[in-house]
């Protein structure tokens, strides 16, 4: 199948492809720091792209949209979304679909520990990072109701990764 114009120039200028039987469609990962992806990125990637293991985007310009291209990606395992200002807890209704998600990190975003009470209800995966606020008490309360929700799910606060730097491990909320 033939590129259009503008998929073209999208292959061109993030990966110098010329033609449609030169992308893979199967990627082990995606990583951008601080980039210019954006939603217009992610749909002419999900055109094409069948599986991508794992993403890693930090501080990028995608929005709620951007991550409903996402649902198109078979195989999706981990979601690093970490300080990206434009998602909303609109996105949690497309991390739901993700069936075959282990890992999401929203650290870092618009995103809030009641908006997962709320709205995320996935229950493939294993560890979730979020940024919260909230007083000791609330966040065992809002705990619980998420340990309720994805019995096997660790849910982080105010980290990155699973383990510091030191490799320790960090203690998930319940």
């Amino acid at each position: 199948m033939k590129l259009s114009k503008e998929e073209k120039k999208f292959w061109q200028r993030y990966y110098r492809i010329e033609k449609a039987d030169h992308i893979p469609t199967h990627w082990g990962r995606l990583k951008s720091k601080d980039s210019d992806f954006g939603d217009e990125f992610f749909y002419f990637l999900s055109l094409r792209v069948i599986s991508i293991e794992e993403i890693y985007l930090t501080d990028s310009l995608i929005t709620d949209v951007a991550v409903s291209y996402m649902t198109n990606f078979k195989g999706l395992k981990s979601l690093f979304l970490r300080k990206n200002r434009y998602l909303t807890s609109a996105s949690l209704s497309y991390f739901n679909q993700m069936q075959e998600l282990e890992i999401l990190n929203m650290t870092r975003t618009p995103i809030t520990l009641d908006d997962l009470c709320d709205y995320l209800e996935n229950p493939n995966l294993k560890e979730v990072f979020v940024d919260s606020e909230d007083s000791e008490e609330a966040v065992l309360e809002k705990g619980l109701i998420l340990k309720e929700k994805m019995p096997g799910c660790n849910v982080y606060l105010n980290c990155s990764h699973s383990t510091n730097v030191f490799g320790n491990f960090e203690k998930p909320i319940f």
